[in-house]
């Protein structure tokens, strides 16, 4: 999932901000229970860009329904999605559809042992594990083959204001 989404992220024209005469896309990965959806609520304030969540239940009628309901001339954080291989050809496709600019990778990086506390008695151990077991098989599938991928990794287990300043400082670096 994370390859095809990398290939298609990576691959796609890159249209600034600018020209494109839309805001930032970002798309958050890491593990479950890294701070993805709390670091989307901390831009979306910052940068006054819709959060779109999803999963693999997210259809792509569905998502191209949201985006054109929301006002994303700020651009849109993408929170969850994509979570399947499908989802991750249909964002790329729909990306240039749009005109939307080039997507920011941003990777909160959480070793598995926190992620183990963080999500304790939130989800089953058996259920944490198999999740981050397919992270690491995807991220290291996308690694092997796409060396030179743009994926900003950011260190998810600092104070949550830092992270976001971290985050916050490589995309005014990129734009």
């Amino acid at each position: 999932m994370l390859r095809a989404l990398f290939v298609i992220l990576v691959t796609m024209l890159g249209i600034s901000a600018q020209e494109a005469g839309k805001g930032l896309v970002m798309v958050l990965i890491g593990p479950p229970g890294s701070g993805k959806t709390t670091q989307a609520e901390m831009l979306t304030k910052r940068y006054k860009a819709p959060v779109v969540t999803g999963d693999a239940a997210l259809t792509d009628d569905a998502l191209r329904a949201k985006l054109k309901a929301l006002d994303v001339t700020r651009g849109f954080i993408l929170d969850g999605y994509p979570a399947t291989r499908h989802q991750a050809d249909f964002l790329g496709a729909l990306v240039k559809e749009l005109k939307l600019p080039s997507p920011i990778i941003l990777q909160l990086d959480v070793p598995d042992d926190v992620v183990r506390q963080r999500l304790a008695g939130q989800q089953k151990p058996d259920v944490v594990e198999k999740s981050l077991a397919q992270y690491h098989r995807e991220m290291d599938l996308f690694r092997e083959h796409y060396p030179q991928a743009d994926i900003w990794t950011v260190i998810g287990t600092r104070p949550i204001a830092e992270v976001s300043r971290t985050i916050i400082a490589l995309i005014q670096d990129r734009h």
